[in-house]
This record gives C-alpha cells, sequence and structure tokens, in this order.
C-alpha cells in the first residue's frame, strides 16, 4: 500500500531536481537585445546546450584555459574574446575541446551537448554557424554564476 506513495514522492522529487538543474535566467530571446555591445576589437562566444538530456551534469566552460561559464542544460553563457582562433573546453570525465574561430565585432557559437560515459555524462563542444547557433540558442536561459 506504501509503494504507490513512495513511487509518486520519488517522481515529484525527481521532478523537482530536474527543475534546479536547468538554468533558470532571462531566454537568449529575451536578452539578446539588451547585452552590452561587443567591445571594440573583439568577437563573442556563446556557448549553449539546448537539452536536458544529463541536467546533473554542469561542467565548467573554457576558453584557452580560463573559466568563462557552465555548461548547464538548456542554458547559454557568453564571453568576448581577441580575433583567432580559440579552444573551448569541458572536462568531466576527459576533456572534450573545439576550436572557435573568433572575428572581432561579430558572435560566434559553440553548441554543447551531453553523451554517456562511465561515471559520468560527456559534455562535448561543438563549434556552429551563426545561423545555426542563433537559430538553436532562442530558448536557452542565461546563465550566472
Amino acid at each position: 500500500m506504501n509503494t504507490p506513495r513512495a513511487i509518486i514522492s520519488a517522481l515529484v522529487a525527481s521532478a523537482a531536481l530536474g527543475l534546479v538543474s536547468c538554468a533558470s535566467g532571462p531566454t537568449y530571446a529575451e536578452v539578446s537585445k539588451t547585452l552590452p555591445p561587443i567591445p571594440k576589437g573583439q568577437g563573442r562566444v556563446f556557448v549553449y546546450r539546448t537539452s536536458t538530456l544529463g541536467m546533473a551534469v554542469k561542467p565548467s566552460i573554457k576558453i584557452d584555459g580560463q573559466a568563462v561559464g557552465t555548461s548547464t542544460a538548456q542554458g547559454f553563457s557568453y564571453s568576448d574574446h581577441s580575433p583567432g582562433a580559440h579552444e573551448v573546453s569541458l572536462v568531466t570525465e576527459w576533456k572534450h575541446k573545439d576550436t572557435v574561430n573568433v572575428t572581432a565585432g561579430q558572435p560566434s557559437f559553440v553548441r554543447t551537448h551531453v553523451t554517456i560515459g562511465a561515471f559520468v555524462g560527456h559534455v562535448i563542444p561543438t563549434h556552429v554557424s551563426r545561423e545555426e547557433g542563433e537559430s538553436e540558442i532562442q530558448k536557452c536561459k542565461l546563465v550566472t554564476d
């Protein structure tokens, strides 16, 4: 008789944890026009994750070894960088990386996605086109660490 109640309680707790694990700020669509302008001589890198898969997996986003945000389910972070090639990396069990080419005055987009790992999910960055990035990031929420 307690089994159905225990199952329902576990489901409610899991759902609540899932909501806490997703990004909770305003969406890109809501804030994109109000973000500060890109500093002169620099470009902006947006790193985002559209999926809820691996909600509890939230590794630090590093560009050229410097932490710039956190990869969170349905979230995005951004940072400004000098023009040229930059390494975007995330580490869970292993380090995964990609290169993003930054152009002065322009945004660049890096999508991250989670794959299954032995003990924890792997978060893999992929540089995507501006068109693809702007399309996919719209419902992602700003992550403020």
